[in-house]
Formats: C-alpha cells, sequence, structure tokens
C-alpha cells in the first residue's frame, strides 16, 4: 500500500526536468521532497496529482495505476494537491472554493444551497477559518488563503496528499493549525509528500527525504540520518548564506524622505528617513501595515491624506506606479501571479515594466541575458513562455528585471518566497551589491524573521502601523531573537 512514481520522465522543450526518477510514500509517512529551483519538485507533484502527463514512467496508487493524466482521475484514487501558486478562483468566496469541484445537488440537478454552505462551513472550520465563509478570497490575508487551499484539499477526502510550499507565507500560528491537522491525517493512515525549502520545517514534519537535482534523485532515505550541510549540497546549493557584514561607502546619505506616512488609515502620521546604501526591513507579525507601506512607496497604492515622499530633490509621485518607477523605484513581489505574464516570454516578461516609461529605451537581449545570468537562472532561451519555467526560475526572473533599470530603490515584497536557498543567496547577494557597492536603498519584507536578520543593516518592527522598534546591525541589536521580542512582546501585553 503506497502512492508510487517509477521511472518519471518528464521534458519542458529542450529542458529535461525529472529524468528517470523514483520515489514513494506510504500510509502513514510524511516525505520531504527537497531540491533547487528546477529541481523537478512540483512537477513530480503535479503528475503525482494528475495535473501534469509524465512523457515516460508509472504511477500506482494502493497497486492501482493511474492510467489518465487528469485530476479527476488521480481524485478518485485518492491523491489530492494543494497548489503553491494556488488553485483559487479570488472572485468567489472561501465557502465556494472549498466546494466548487463537488457542490452538493438537489433531485441530482439544483444547487443545494444550504448543503453546500453547511458544507464549507464545516470544512474551513477545521482550518479555523470558518468565520470567512462567506469573504471573497481575495479579500483574504496571504495566510488564509493558503489554509483555504488546504481546507479545500482536504475537503476531498485524501489517501495521499501533495504539499507544495504551503507554509511558506503563513504566521507561526497558522503553521500550528497545519501542523495540527497533518498529524492526524497521518494518524488516520494518510501518506504525504511535503515541499518545502524550509530546512527546519521538513524536520519538524517529515520522516524521510528525497533530494532532486537538475531532474534526478541523489538522495532517498531518512531525514534523521542527514545533517543540513549535506542536504544543502546535494541539492546544488553550496552552504547557507552568512549574515550581511558589509559596511557602505554610501551610508548615511538620505536618499528618500516619507512624510505623515499611515500604513493604516487608524494609525498616528510618521515621518522616516532611507538613506542610500542601506537594507531596511520591515518586520512585525504578518498584516500590520507592511504590505500597505511597502506598496505606497511603490505607487501601488493611493496615498492618504498628508502622506508625500521625495526621493533626492525631487518629490515621489506617489499614486502611480509609472511615474514611481520612472523616478528610479523598482519593485518586485514574491506573489507571481500578480507579477508574471505567464503565457508572454520571459524577454516580454523582463521588459514589462518599461511599456509605460515614455522615451526610456528597452533594454537588449544580451543585457536581459546578462541579468538572467547573474542570478543563475535556469532557462532555455529569453524567448520561451515563462510559464514553462518552475515558479523559483520565474521569481528569479522578477528580481533580475530589477537590474535592467538601474535602480535608486528596490522594494521587495518578500522577493524571495518559494526559493531554495541557493537562489536565496544569489537574491541577497544581489540585493547587497546593489545597496552597499553601488549605492541603492533596498527596503524589503520576509515571511522569514532570519531572513531579515541574515540580509539586512536595520528592520523597522511594524505594529498596527507604527514602528515600535528600530534595530541595526550596527548598534549590535538586530538579530532574529530581537525581531521575534520586538512583536511578541504586544502578544504578552494583550
Amino acid at each position: 500500500m503506497a502512492l508510487v512514481l517509477e521511472g518519471i520522465y518528464r521534458s519542458f522543450g529542450p529542458v529535461r526536468a525529472l529524468d528517470g526518477v523514483s520515489i514513494s510514500v506510504a500510509p502513514g509517512e510524511c516525505r520531504a521532497l527537497y531540491g533547487g529551483n528546477g529541481s523537478g519538485k512540483s512537477t513530480m507533484g503535479k503528475i503525482a496529482s494528475g495535473t501534469l502527463s509524465a512523457d515516460a514512467g508509472s504511477i500506482r496508487v494502493d497497486d492501482r495505476p493511474l492510467a489518465a493524466a487528469s485530476p479527476a482521475s488521480a481524485r478518485e484514487l485518492g491523491v489530492g494537491i494543494t497548489f503553491q501558486e494556488l488553485s483559487l478562483i479570488p472572485e468567489l468566496t472561501a465557502g465556494e472554493n472549498v466546494v466548487l469541484t463537488d457542490l452538493p445537488r438537489r433531485f441530482g440537478l439544483l444547487r443545494d444551497r444550504k448543503a453546500e454552505a453547511g458544507l464549507a462551513a464545516g470544512e474551513l472550520r477545521k482550518v479555523g477559518l470558518a468565520r470567512v465563509a462567506d469573504q471573497r478570497v481575495e479579500l483574504l490575508q496571504t495566510g488564509e488563503k493558503y489554509l483555504v487551499e488546504l481546507a479545500k484539499a482536504l475537503s476531498r477526502r485524501p489517501r495521499y496528499l501533495i504539499i507544495d510550499e504551503l507554509t511558506a507565507t503563513m504566521h507561526a500560528s497558522e503553521v500550528e493549525t497545519f501542523a495540527a491537522l497533518l498529524a492526524e491525517f497521518l494518524a488516520n493512515g494518510g501518506g504525504a509528500f511535503f515541499v518545502s525549502h524550509r530546512l527546519p520545517e521538513l524536520r519538524r514534519f517529515c520522516d524521510t527525504i528525497s533530494v532532486l537535482r537538475n531532474g534526478k534523485l541523489v538522495f532517498d532515505g531518512r531525514l534523521a540520518d542527514v545533517g543540513d550541510g549535506e542536504l544543502v549540497q546535494w541539492a546544488g546549493g553550496g552552504q547557507p548564506d552568512d549574515a550581511a557584514a558589509i559596511t557602505s561607502p554610501h551610508a548615511g546619505k538620505t536618499l528618500m524622505r516619507l512624510s505623515g506616512i499611515r500604513p493604516l488609515a487608524s494609525t498616528p502620521p510618521f515621518d522616516l528617513e532611507l538613506c542610500a546604501g542601506e537594507i531596511v526591513g520591515i518586520g512585525g507579525l504578518p498584516d500590520q501595515g507592511q504590505k500597505s507601506f511597502l506598496r505606497l512607496i511603490a505607487g501601488l497604492r493611493p496615498p492618504r491624506d498628508g502622506e508625500a515622499a521625495r526621493i533626492g530633490d525631487e518629490p515621489l509621485p506617489l499614486g502611480s506606479s509609472a511615474a514611481v518607477a520612472a523616478k528610479g523605484v523598482s519593485f518586485v513581489s514574491g506573489d507571481r501571479d500578480e507579477m508574471v505574464f505567464a503565457k508572454r516570454s520571459i524577454r516580454e516578461n523582463m521588459l514589462a515594466p518599461f511599456v509605460s516609461m515614455k522615451g526610456r529605451e528597452l533594454p537588449g537581449d544580451s543585457e536581459i541575458t546578462a541579468a538572467l545570468d547573474r542570478l543563475s537562472t535556469r532557462h532555455a532561451g529569453i524567448h520561451m513562455p515563462i510559464g514553462s519555467l518552475s515558479g523559483g526560475n520565474q521569481q528569479k526572473i522578477l528580481v533580475a528585471r530589477c537590474l535592467l533599470m538601474n535602480p535608486r530603490l528596490i522594494v521587495a515584497e518578500d522577493s524571495t518566497k518559494g526559493i531554495d536557498v541557493a537562489a536565496r543567496n544569489d537574491v541577497h547577494h544581489l540585493l547587497r551589491d546593489l545597496a552597499h557597492r553601488q549605492g541603492a536603498a533596498v527596503v524589503v519584507t520576509s515571511s522569514e524573521d532570519q531572513e531579515l536578520a541574515e540580509l539586512c543593516d536595520r528592520v523597522l518592527v511594524f505594529e498596527g502601523g507604527a514602528i515600535i522598534a528600530d534595530l541595526s546591525r550596527s548598534a549590535g541589536t538586530l538579530s532574529a531573537q530581537t525581531i521575534v521580542s520586538a512583536y511578541m512582546r504586544q502578544e504578552r501585553a494583550a
């Protein structure tokens, strides 16, 4: 009894994503799928769930073959999946998304709205979200969306579950909800493939691990028998990154002045200066105004009364992303759904920000290729559709795009989401180079406090849209522990 994938091959054009990979997971087992971007992890999960067909190889679910590559066939055999890129329809409610593929009917024909609502509420209650059953998904917070994705997968009562980067942007309390549901699922005889780049999570949730590199299986065994260094090396990632230690020659020179800033409508206004050569992290519990702040200075939300900004000696035209970009502000998000034109080529995606910038000369193909190479982006040519790449390589392209703009300020919103250790190191090195050597300012958020501590020169901790702590490396006050302590202080007082 097991979910078995044997001798799986899959190519996308000239790129071989999977090269004869064989893996399996048994009831009660949680097996980690680990590897770098483009290693084949997500492709393997999609093939196991019937979302994608294999070029060769076989899939068996408890000794029954998955003959047709279709999600319906896989569900019928008991295989479910949670997607890293989400399979939710933003315009529908959370409840409608959960029951969408299995709507209750009356007389076999009419939708049974009452039964539908009851079923949806029951499934969402398991993930602690019964209260949002009637809310549109597009209005939910990111972590809530991923819990709805989990509720949707579990509602189909799978025997085996593929979990693809589900916890990447969850808050700690949401991860605990997931942990309890996973433990219950495994205790009841379920089996799971768990895809994550976070080694502590792999060790917490998984007993066994399969490591993929360039589409090949390079290790398969017990997780307790190997160290983190070995795993990173096998995945092709080198060693985990060291904390930032470079002092910028540009430090201290004010690049941007912000005044009257109110990330949340109820926030008392504050002023802030951002310096050239400085990487500033915006930390705190989720949804405390971090996203609103970043999107204000990126021109992606209209300013509230009194909010203003200057970059250099010029006013920054808040409320217009094109006008802000023309002033040298480059934005990159970890939410690829809103940043990537999946059916367009890599080249077109790299040039997208320049379309609305009048008079700006378009970078040539050699400049595009050089920017991609700087982040070791794996692709089969800049004229290939960006949607044919792994999520991690798509993310690299979004970051590399910033290079073409020669930015004065980079606004990075969880820009390493879904990226492996090696790729994250590449992104960190690029951001440090832009800041510490070229004099740009960088403002970043991350779902990981440790990443902010490693990358940033300074971290501002937000609570309710206000800055409650200003932690700096130069003053010796910046660490993952001090970031956590700053916002947990608020929770303990509550």
